[in-house]
């Protein structure tokens, strides 16, 4: 018992969590949506698939519900990908893939917001690399690669 305690007293660097467990993440909700959405690219897609795949953002916007008055999010995202391939896997057969990932996605989104989320994801083919980021630079779209 002795050395247990010993070794683990060694090996931990301190006691107490340097971040308290009920903080808030430093994110933006923008920055929110982007690692919702690519954790879910993550668990659905396979190999180098999913590290090929850049995000873009076309619409990030809160508004009240036209029916209800409640608070609702629209987020619109492309998913670009370089290779016909790329597009066949990340959408999937029927589009159940792509289904799959903006649903998980919509669900985590809505309970990280504490609202509803309409969530609408979009699979983009392009050859070019540069041709994508100078079309989202004219248009003011943040596009993140991961």
């Amino acid at each position: 018992d002795d050395v247990l305690a010993h070794l683990l007293s060694m090996t931990t660097p301190c006691t107490e969590w340097p971040v308290p467990a009920d903080a808030a993440a430093l994110m933006s909700p923008l920055e929110c949506v982007e690692e919702v959405i690519r954790e879910k690219i993550y668990r659905c897609l396979h190999r180098e698939v999913p590290h090929q795949v850049k995000q873009v953002n076309r619409i990030f916007r809160q508004m009240t519900h036209p029916r209800t008055g409640e608070k609702l999010i629209r987020i619109d995202q492309d998913l670009v990908v370089r290779t016909e391939s790329h597009r066949r896997l990340v959408t999937g057969r029927g589009g159940m893939t792509l289904e799959r990932i903006e649903k998980d996605a919509q669900r985590d989104l809505m309970q990280a917001f504490d609202c509803d989320v309409q969530l609408n994801l979009h699979v983009k083919f392009t050859k070019s690399r540069h041709e994508r980021n100078i079309d989202s630079e004219r248009s003011g779209i943040v596009a993140r690669n991961f």
